[in-house]
């Protein structure tokens, strides 16, 4: 059930690697809300986890940066 608590906000979530992440299940858990999210982990884990699928079913676009990569 959703209480729109999150309609009209916008937030990044960092670290969603797989559907056992905490930030995964706080991603679903704010688009369900109302929130409009942007996804964010490193290139690798992008690569390899399944962050993208995600992004698709949330309708979120997908930002691989990395926090030690001043260019990122």
């Amino acid at each position: 059930m959703s209480y729109n608590l999150l309609k009209g906000k916008r937030g990044i979530i960092f670290g969603a690697l797989n559907d056992m992440s905490i930030a995964w299940k706080v991603a679903e858990k704010a688009v369900e809300e109302g929130a409009v999210i942007t996804l964010s982990n490193t290139p690798v884990a992008v690569r390899m986890g399944d962050v993208s699928k995600l992004g698709e079913k949330l309708n979120a676009e997908v930002i691989p940066a990395d926090a030690t990569n001043v260019e990122d």
